[in-house]
This record gives C-alpha cells, sequence and structure tokens, in this order.
C-alpha cells in the first residue's frame, strides 16, 4: 500500500514534502480500507470522492452530522495590571467551510484542514463554563498524510498543534499556554465527512505506526458534515 505524506512546518516556515513511504502492515482493525486492489485510489493522487450516487460515508451513519455548533463574536474584555488598565479581544469562532472547490487530493486536504480549525474554535467556545474567557487559539498543522482505506473515499491524518494560546481567568489574570501536538482522523467523499480524534499520541508521531494503529472515522468516528450540491449541515 502507498501512502503519501506531506508534511508541513509550523508558522511560516517552509513546507517539505515526504516521498512514497515503504509499504506498511494492513490495519488489522479495518475491514478492506486499501480499496488498490479492487479498483480504489491506489495512491492516485485524483480522489474517487466526485461523482457517483454511493458514498461510503453516509452509508456509515445514520442521522444528521453532529458537531460543535454556535456562533461566538470576539468582544472587549478590560484587565487591570496595577494601576494600568489593558483591554483585550476575545477569541470568535470560525465558520465552518463549505464543500471543496474539487475532489483532487490538495482541494481536499485544503478543505480538512480549514474545517479542523473552524471545529476547533466551535468545540473551545460553544460549550464554555465559568468566566474565565479566551483570547486566543492556535491552530497550525505540522503533518499531513493519506491513507487509501476506502475504495471511493479519502482518509486524511493531520497532524497539528491546536488549542488554547492565550485567555483571562476568573480573577483577571492573563495566562499564555503553549500547546502540543494531538491528531485527527478524516474520511471524505462526496457524500460528505466523518471526523475521529487519534488519541495515541506516541503512535500520532511516529510516522512508521500511525496507519496501523489509527482510528478509523467510519467505524470510531461521528458524520460532521454532508455534501448535496451545496454543503448542508
Amino acid at each position: 500500500m502507498n501512502r503519501r505524506a506531506i508534511l508541513a512546518a509550523l508558522g511560516a516556515t517552509t513546507a517539505a514534502a515526504a516521498g512514497c513511504l515503504a509499504d506498511e502492515a494492513r490495519p488489522s482493525n479495518v475491514d478492506d480500507r486499501n480499496g488498490a486492489e479492487n479498483g480504489g485510489n491506489g495512491g492516485n493522487d485524483e480522489i474517487d470522492g466526485g461523482g457517483g450516487d454511493e458514498s461510503r460515508v453516509l452509508e456509515a451513519f445514520d442521522g444528521e452530522p453532529t458537531r460543535p455548533e454556535c456562533d461566538i463574536d470576539p468582544e472587549t474584555v478590560e484587565v487591570e495590571y496595577g494601576d494600568d488598565r489593558e483591554e483585550h479581544e476575545t477569541a470568535e469562532t470560525i465558520p465552518y467551510p463549505v464543500m471543496p472547490e474539487g475532489f483532487d487530493e490538495e482541494a481536499v486536504i485544503d478543505y480538512l484542514i480549514a474545517f479542523d480549525e473552524a471545529y476547533l474554535t466551535h468545540n473551545l467556545l460553544c460549550a464554555r463554563s465559568g468566566s474565565d474567557r479566551i483570547l486566543r487559539i492556535g491552530h497550525s498543522v505540522r503533518e499531513r498524510e493519506t491513507f487509501d482505506w476506502h475504495e471511493g473515499a479519502t482518509t486524511v491524518f493531520l497532524l497539528r498543534a491546536a488549542g488554547a494560546t492565550a485567555g483571562v481567568s476568573d480573577d483577571g489574570a492573563v495566562w499564555e499556554s503553549d500547546i502540543g501536538f494531538s491528531a485527527v482522523v478524516y474520511v471524505i467523499d462526496s457524500g460528505g465527512v466523518a471526523r475521529v480524534d487519534y488519541l495515541d499520541a506516541g503512535a500520532a508521531l511516529d510516522p512508521d505506526e500511525r496507519e496501523a494503529t489509527a482510528p478509523d472515522p467510519l467505524e470510531d468516528g461521528i458524520l460532521v458534515a454532508t455534501f448535496e450540491g451545496k454543503v448542508t449541515f
């Protein structure tokens, strides 16, 4: 099985592409993930997700998409520093993107990165309790990789630094936080998108372990978007 890894440095550093990696053992917890023998992607950059009536994603789930959803606008908060006061803007939710402009590999990956950042802002802000406020949310993708697991759909692994990086506590103190790396796996086709958090941090950091240990969004994840002419939720 071929897999493509595209490495992106954090922040404004230059992206570096990793070539085709050596064949790996097929994950034991997923049935027929590699569709190459049966006419699947087989490492082709064109994703077989833009046509046809069947959707592997929609077949795997019943009901409507499930995801954090709200509309949070930035607000100005004042913070006291001794005799001085400073104003800060709180973080806001980023709207979920519309469906991809195309289903080639780069268009799909760009869409999922934008979707994942929007998901993060909604997840952090929609259900917050208490009086502390988030000032900044960071999201920077370090590595992205595609797995040839499902015929007619594409599985995308994202390793990213994602989380709240600054805020104001309930006692008025400003806090800052470094964020470590976490991972998520998406499956996307012309029908929609499924998502699952990849909780095995050690394996997620090891390129040789990821595909064998990553969870399958169609088995362990949730439906987070559907496409029908235009994106629907």
